[in-house]
């Protein structure tokens, strides 16, 4: 059996909203790798269904692991071929290449933060592209947001912006853009983890992502979800 050692990073990547979550667990079959992870402090959720790109498998096999950015990734790391051999057993995985042979220890799925519920059902009032426009405003954002806890997305009489700054203090200073006109919806206000948006972007590949916007007015929560064409990378953000 053999692991592609690059795509199996990329797949912990993207599980783990670029390695902010502690633990991970990937279910692979012989055609897909699939995923449901929920951050610990429950304002991030990630679907992975994936073509399986990564093992040369005929069994399902489900992989646990904690902390994989420590206990995974630098092992994988060190391996210079980009496919390798791989041996499963009931406690751990065995990677050999040449000489080299390293042992990955699963963990218990009880301590896994799998998200087992389907998503709430919601009416998106924005759906956009993110394309090099968009890019190009958030690598400011970044910058600037950095110093801050919290990006903001703004819908105020019609104008949809994205911001960076302490809306707790009025004498904050901060970074705006106005990112899309005429949006018939009310004036809101949604604040996202800056954490989250930033590994959030990390992570996407190619230019066939879109971002939607939910609001749920009673409860003064925000959805921003990220997801390619064909649903198989889906990302949720709560707030």
């Amino acid at each position: 059996m053999k692991v592609n050692v690059t795509n199996f990073k990329k797949a912990l990547q993207k599980a783990t909203l670029n390695f902010s979550m502690d633990s991970v667990q990937l279910n692979v079959d012989k055609e897909r790798v699939k995923s449901n992870m929920i951050s610990g402090q429950r304002d991030a959720i990630v679907f992975l269904d994936i073509e399986n790109d990564i093992f040369s498998i005929v069994e399902n096999v489900e992989l646990n692991f904690t902390d994989p950015s420590q206990q995974l990734v630098p092992f994988l790391n060190l391996i210079d071929e980009e496919e390798v051999d791989v041996v499963f057993n009931t406690e751990k995985m065995v990677l050999k290449s040449g000489k080299q042979k390293s042992n990955i220890h699963f963990c218990s799925p009880t301590v896994v933060s799998i998200f087992t519920s389907k998503p709430q059902e919601v009416s998106n009032f924005l759906e956009m592209d993110i394309d090099e426009s968009f890019k190009t405003v958030f690598s400011k954002i970044k910058k600037i947001g950095s110093r801050f806890d919290d990006i903001y997305f703004n819908l105020q009489d019609g104008i949809f912006s994205i911001e960076s700054t302490d809306k707790s203090n009025m004498f904050s200073n901060g970074l705006k853009f106005d990112l899309i006109e005429d949006v018939d919806y009310i004036d809101l206000t949604m604040c996202f983890s800056y954490k989250n948006v930033v590994n959030l972007m990390a992570i996407l590949n190619g230019e066939n992502f879109k971002m939607k916007f939910a609001y749920k007015k009673e409860q003064e929560m925000g959805m921003l979800t990220v997801e390619d064409e064909s649903k198989s990378e889906r990302y949720y953000l709560l707030r």
